[in-house]
């Protein structure tokens, strides 16, 4: 009888290593896990963050990366695996050995065209809105693109995104079909098949074709994961993050 195959789904950034800003002050720094652009250490791994990528990176028939991280980002990441299967650019791509699966490329290639034009529309109207809606915060936005593709509108504030600013971005969302994705400082607006959920999805069953015997293993941090999250069996959290304070309110 077949064992099946151990399938670890796992974001990255936050969850298996952290930027230094991100790490608690007196966590150890023992292993380098990504640089940036430049080729200067930017994340690193602490003690029992090493500890889990081992056990699991050992034990795993297939590692896949999650990650908001384009595919060039994800070249910028030290760790070991194998650099088979990856879902980038926050889903928007699946990739083998670091190009679009043909695949997926056929699923885009109806939609690339009215997503490029919806993401410039939106850049267009949030250029000229945000200063006067927003006045007080000054915005970078950014049209991002990999391999390609169009992935999303970037939008990165220097200071909390207020309510005006929040109302103003689901509406430009809204009125060009675009999915909105916040956070505290920061916005993305993405065509609908920029989606790490589905990726996921497209992944194991019409790739891998998942397996009754198959063990899927996800990792995440934040609420964003959870929805790829759920095509697995089990789920791993870090105790210091997003989805796990989620997961304590609902508890009490």
């Amino acid at each position: 009888m077949s064992r099946g195959r151990l399938i670890l789904l796992t974001d990255l950034d936050d969850t298996l290593f952290a930027s230094e800003r991100s790490l608690p002050g007196n966590a150890e720094r023992v292993q380098l896990a990504a640089v940036d652009r430049d080729g200067a250490a930017l994340s690193f791994q602490t003690h029992q963050q090493r500890m889990l990528w081992e056990l699991f990176s050992g034990a795993a028939d297939l590692i896949i990366p999650v990650t908001g991280r384009t595919s060039y980002a994800l070249d910028r990441v030290s760790l070991s695996f194998p650099r088979e299967y990856a879902v980038v650019s926050h889903g928007a791509l699946v990739t083998f050995e670091g190009q679009v699966l043909p695949a997926w490329q056929s699923r885009l290639a109806p939609h690339m065209d009215d997503a490029h034009l919806a993401i410039g529309r939106a850049y267009a109207d949030l250029s000229e809105a945000l200063p006067r809606v927003v006045p007080h915060l000054q915005f970078t936005l950014r049209q991002l693109e990999d391999l390609s593709v169009p992935v999303y509108l970037s939008i990165k504030a220097t200071g909390e995104l207020s309510i005006e600013a929040h109302a103003l971005l689901n509406e430009v969302a809204q009125a060009h079909g675009l999915s909105l994705h916040t956070n505290t400082r920061n916005a993305a607006l993405r065509p609908f098949y920029t989606c790490k959920s589905e990726a996921c999805r497209f992944l194991l069953e019409e790739v891998l074709k998942r397996q009754p015997e198959d063990t899927i293993i996800a990792l995440g941090d934040s609420l964003s994961d959870l929805p790829f999250m759920t095509h697995s069996d089990m789920a791993v959290m870090p105790t210091r993050s997003q989805v796990w304070n989620a997961v304590k309110e609902l508890a009490q």
